[in-house]
């Protein structure tokens, strides 16, 4: 069983509130899909450290316990802008247990940020971006109920 804290900047808290979202939902949430993912009978304990991002785009710097999560958003509505900022964090989530839970080494990916800007092939491609991009599209159709 895998048990995830998140420790949220001010910034990042008083998001999850002007969207109704409780952290603890939040972080059950991310333990679901993490459980699924990784089948394991031993106890593990891990802190995240969940920071605001100056730009439109969130990221994650790989093996660190530390995602920066965008709390501007483009979008005009609530309901947007809260699909946004989760599916922000979730992506940048997945990033962090490919990296820290299943051990998979930075040099898979093989895309700059050009390509990322770019939205081309070697991003939306890359096997990595298909697993975060496939939590994405379970939390738009869930977002509703965290």
């Amino acid at each position: 069983m895998i048990t995830i804290k998140l420790k949220c900047d001010k910034a990042i808290r008083e998001k999850l509130q002007s969207f109704g979202l409780e952290k603890r939902r939040v972080e059950n949430y991310l333990q679901y899909l993490t459980n699924n993912l990784i089948n394991t009978r031993k106890w593990q304990y891990y802190e995240l450290r969940v920071r605001p991002s100056d730009s439109l785009g969130s990221e994650y710097f790989w093996g660190e316990d530390t995602i920066h999560v965008a709390v501007k958003s483009p979008f005009r509505t609530k309901k947007e802008r809260k699909i946004y900022f989760l599916t922000s964090l979730v992506h940048e989530y997945r990033h962090w247990v490919q990296s820290q839970i299943q051990n998979i080494s930075e040099s898979k990916i093989a895309y700059t940020n050009q390509d990322v800007a770019e939205m081309n092939e070697k991003y939306t491609e890359n096997p990595l971006e298909k697993q975060c991009a496939e939590w994405e599209r379970l939390t738009e159709s869930v977002a509703h109920i965290i």
